[in-house]
């Protein structure tokens, strides 16, 4: 400020100066003054009338307080000091919580494990209804093996979009973890990956945390795909949504990897599955559900139906299973 007043009104700002100074090598000058009277402290017999008094009256604000120190004490305290105070107490007598201590965890293989949701945030324009954009997320590379879009998710829908990603990959991944939505949790769903022999993980409730790495594309997914569109149509977005997952996979570089795409990691996927197993994989899906002996009249009542078969199967037990056609 002094050598601002003393350049005249064309000086530089005081800011400027201070940069000027720093590129000569020259001390840094403080803004403001030094003080020359000590800051005005509390004592400890007035911090315990305070504390007294918040003890006393804890539902009472810290106005209400100050007002009521002022007027019996006659002590002139401020409201915010009153507020400190009574979070200073409040914390001695209910410290807060630990922070949670995050376990970050990465699969060492490609394909060792499977990351799947839906993302419910794509309303279409054409169809006025919500599109589920559905994503199976390697946890090792971080890249998509699947990425559609769908009307109606379900438990077919899963399976449908697992099968799909394990023939386009020639692999069968060693577990897959989903939430506890209802697509993801089923008789059929379950039986499928027993009978392939890979493991089905729900995520603890209440712990997205769980499928983080999912969440996290999906928050990418959005902002650089569908906020790219004025519009939401179904069929555009289908059409689209390949040439997305192929530069998310081939061209986008990751943090994690620092900076290389997905595709590097893929690479290294050193086992195959049989390919008489990958041509079969729709019987996989196929579970019993039950056992009963037809009636003479070949007519049984099964799920609330009646199902009409023929008479000469009369007396004879029959197996229901559960398959992808129903």
């Amino acid at each position: 400020m002094q050598a601002q007043q003393r350049c005249g009104p064309e000086a530089p700002c005081p800011r400027t100066i201070q940069r000027v100074r720093q590129r000569l090598t020259l001390p840094r000058v403080p803004k403001r003054a030094a003080p020359c009277r000590q800051a005005k402290r509390l004592s400890a017999e007035t911090k315990q009338v305070i504390r007294d008094a918040i003890e006393h009256t804890p539902h009472l604000g810290s106005e209400r307080l100050a007002w009521d120190l002022q007027n019996q004490q006659h002590l002139h305290i401020s409201p915010s000091t009153v507020k400190r105070l009574k979070r200073a107490l409040h914390e001695e007598r209910c410290p807060p919580a630990a922070p949670a201590v995050w376990r970050l965890y990465e699969r060492h293989h490609p394909h060792s494990l499977w990351h799947g949701d839906f993302l419910e945030k794509v309303t279409l324009t054409d169809l006025d209804r919500t599109a589920y954009h559905f994503a199976l997320l390697d946890d090792y590379s971080r890249g998509y093996v699947f990425g559609d879009l769908f009307l109606a998710p379900d438990q077919r829908t899963t399976i449908t979009a697992l099968i799909t990603a394990m023939r386009q990959w020639q692999v069968i991944p060693n577990a897959v973890v989903f939430d506890n939505g209802s697509a993801f949790k089923g008789k059929l769903l379950s039986a499928f990956c027993t009978n392939l022999g890979f493991r089905l993980i729900h995520a603890s409730v209440g712990h997205p945390q769980t499928n983080g790495k999912l969440e996290r594309a999906f928050r990418d997914d959005m902002r650089d795909f569908y906020q790219h569109y004025e519009a939401w149509l179904l069929e555009s977005l289908r059409r689209d949504l390949p040439a997305y997952v192929q530069y998310r996979n081939e061209v986008r570089g990751h943090w994690a990897l620092r900076g290389q795409p997905a595709i590097t990691r893929l690479r290294e996927q050193h086992r195959m599955a049989v390919p008489w197993v990958l041509e079969g994989l729709e019987s996989y899906a196929c579970y019993e559900v039950g056992r009963k002996v037809l009636p003479p009249s070949g007519c049984i009542r099964l799920f609330n139906r009646d199902a009409y078969l023929d008479v000469a199967l009369g007396g004879v037990e029959v197996t229901f299973c559960e398959t992808l056609e129903g």
